[in-house]
């Protein structure tokens, strides 16, 4: 009998960059990611379809799915991600670059300028990075505007709420992304609209009347929750501050 076989720090950053990207509905031995993730670390498809559902249980924000069952070892691995995600951007960059996902440039443009000269090495980090952020949030909103449900990725944006120049800590932190279309997504980013406690889009008070109309058209009562980790309440607090503040200020 072949003796059972710990999950190392290597072999779940590889399954947290897999299930931070993938939706609860494919965590099925059949499915060609896992088998492929399975391969790349001698792992049998179910072994790794369990793994992925284990994870599930790092998600403190939302009901657990799946088996919820996190290990020590996955613990670990998901603090040190939150400190530093690079391991697991890497990996990332690893199970997609031979197989880019449809609808999703930044990988094309991070294939490319990977090639380019060293000069541009930390431009390809922060594009990966960036990447690697839009393929998690779009995958937590099931690909859909939370606001509109617009589901055209061509026309959807991974809109962080404490902006990427804000906290470099907080860059790749999935509670720290709502999936927005392309207008909300630039008035989000410049704190002309933003969220209360039940996630309700409120206005800036400067904004004319009929900017306040085409923005509240057509969208939900409040922003269509993702299956995977809520909007952070202390970050919508601080974006909803900053827009007070702004709006004061003008």
């Amino acid at each position: 009998m072949t003796a059972r076989r710990n999950w190392d720090d290597r072999e779940v950053g590889e399954a947290l960059a897999l299930y931070l990207r993938l939706p609860f509905a494919q965590f099925d031995q059949p499915n060609t990611q896992v088998r492929a993730l399975a391969a790349r670390i001698g792992r049998t498809p179910s072994a790794v379809a369990l793994k992925l559902a284990n994870l599930a249980a790092l998600d403190d924000s939302l009901p657990q799915k799946g088996m919820g069952n996190a290990s020590a070892t996955d613990r670990r691995v998901w603090a040190a991600f939150l400190q530093d995600p690079a391991p697991v951007v890497a990996a990332y960059e690893a199970q997609t670059t031979a197989a880019p996902q449809p609808g999703f440039s930044e990988t094309a443009r991070v294939a490319w300028e990977s090639k380019q000269d060293e000069t541009r090495t930390a431009v390809t980090k922060i594009r990966r990075g960036q990447a690697f952020f839009r393929d998690m949030i779009l995958t937590s909103y099931r690909g859909k505007c939370a606001l509109t449900g617009v589901e055209d990725s061509r026309l959807l944006n991974a809109s962080h709420i404490i902006g990427w120049q804000e906290d470099v800590n907080l860059r790749l932190n999935p509670t720290n992304g709502i999936c927005l279309n392309a207008l909300h997504d630039r008035a989000f980013d410049r704190h002309l609209i933003s969220f209360d406690d039940d996630y309700r889009m409120i206005i800036a008070a400067d904004i004319p009347p009929e900017t306040k109309k085409i923005l509240s058209r057509g969208i939900h009562s409040q922003i269509k929750l993702p299956e995977k980790f809520l909007p952070d309440p202390a970050f919508l607090d601080h974006h909803r501050q900053r827009m007070q503040a702004m709006s004061t200020a003008a």
